[in-house]
């Protein structure tokens, strides 16, 4: 299972699950993770799953960048596209995200989620 883990100023971390083929991020509510930052632009960037090109039945991970005003960055880079891989950190505005890949990219075990009644909650089938 593929995680996003958003770390708050005491350090705790909270966890949003990637359980769809294309997340959207930025401020505006009407994305699929909205974050209440003013240094974040309303559509400030995508997270796409792509199924790999070696045909083992595995997926890749890309975030990309939406012509954000402050960047996207990945491990303190800025990117405009980028093939994430476990362990990443990624900040958009003042925030700060672990990009989490328990399975490294194993479509078998991505696709065993299903959703729960709880908003934001999944579970492996």
């Amino acid at each position: 299972m593929a995680m996003l883990i958003q770390f708050s100023p005491d350090g705790a971390g909270i966890k949003l699950v990637i359980a769809k083929p294309r997340i959207t991020i930025g401020r505006d509510t009407d994305n699929d993770i909205s974050i209440d930052d003013d240094l974040v632009s309303k559509r400030h960037a995508v997270l796409e799953v792509v199924a790999s090109p070696d045909g083992e039945g595995r997926v890749d991970y890309y975030l990309q960048d939406q012509d954000s005003t402050n960047h996207t960055y990945v491990n303190d880079e800025r990117i405009t596209l980028c093939k994430l891989k476990n362990g990443d950190m990624i900040r958009i505005g003042m925030n700060n995200f672990r990009f989490v890949d328990e399975d490294e990219g194993n479509l078998k075990e991505t696709a065993k989620l299903r959703k729960t009644w709880i908003p934001g909650v999944f579970v492996k089938k």
